[in-house]
């Protein structure tokens, strides 16, 4: 932008007069969590060896040390955690519940003082006083965190919960039937094996989503391929099936040739061909 347009043209403008700000100016987007913390904060004053202490120190010092948590987070979940193991693929955040909590708590704490930097423009635009939301502000930098904090960790061992009936008991297929004796259980298909009763076997959460529906198992047929506008002719649309269908069996027989030279054949046990 600075060698295409005109940026702050001082020998225009000519010197800065601070009478001459306009109302209703607001900080940049990136900096209006620190003019909330500053407008929600306290008069708190402090006077040390004749000296004052003014509020907006404290802020400052707690700008520092949320940058400060930001940098040794990692480090403090590594040591209480006791995870010292590489992880190059993300998680899921259902899958480490109290990193999700403490991310959605520091969101709530974000938002709530960015929405008390625009404090003045809320009590004009909405007439209600200032002093309200400046008290607003206070409550919520308080109360909302924990309450997000408490929500996000109930919600994520919730979800974890699902995946885990899901996998225990398989997919709900929304079909009732009516035993000999006369309840009523729903019917679940199965996403592995099963024993001699035919019950599902639980299996083990792998990290990846899991399905929960019957159309995320093909039930419910594929879609048709084409634009948005219209659909591929049936005859293209049949060859592109074919050769999909022909590429998941070229890589199901690679994957079996691979597993049977690992584990060997049948008849050497040491696995020599």
């Amino acid at each position: 932008m600075g060698g295409l347009l005109q940026i702050n043209p001082i020998w225009n403008l000519g010197p800065y007069k601070p009478s001459q700000v306009s109302a209703g100016s607001q900080p940049d987007f990136y900096m209006m969590w620190t003019e909330g913390l500053a407008r929600i904060w306290p008069p708190w004053e402090f006077y040390f060896w004749h000296h004052t202490i003014p509020a907006a120190v404290w802020v400052a010092l707690i700008m520092g040390l949320i940058f400060v948590l930001l940098i040794v987070y990692p480090f403090l979940e590594k040591r209480f955690t006791g995870d010292y193991a590489h992880h190059n693929l993300l998680q899921r955040p259902r899958d480490a519940p109290v990193r999700t909590a403490v991310g959605a708590m520091a969101i709530a704490f974000y938002m709530v003082l960015t929405l008390a930097a625009m404090n003045d423009i809320i009590a004009f635009k909405f007439h209600i006083s200032l002093n309200a939301t400046t008290w607003i502000g206070r409550i919520g930098m308080v109360v909302l965190p924990p309450f997000v904090y408490f929500l996000s960790y109930r919600w994520s061992i919730g979800l974890q919960r699902s995946d885990r009936s899901v996998l225990e008991h398989g997919v709900e297929t929304g079909i009732i039937k009516r035993l000999p004796h006369g309840a009523y259980i729903e019917l679940h298909q199965p996403l592995g094996p099963v024993d001699d009763h035919g019950h599902p076997l639980p299996l083990e959460y792998q990290g990846a989503a899991v399905p929960k529906r019957m159309n995320k198992l093909g039930s419910a047929g594929a879609p048709g391929s084409g634009s948005f506008l219209s659909a591929d002719p049936g005859s293209e649309d049949a060859a592109l099936r074919e050769a999909g269908h022909a590429a998941e069996q070229r890589a199901l027989t690679a994957l079996r040739e691979y597993q049977d030279s690992i584990a060997g054949s049948p008849n050497d046990e040491h696995g020599q061909h």
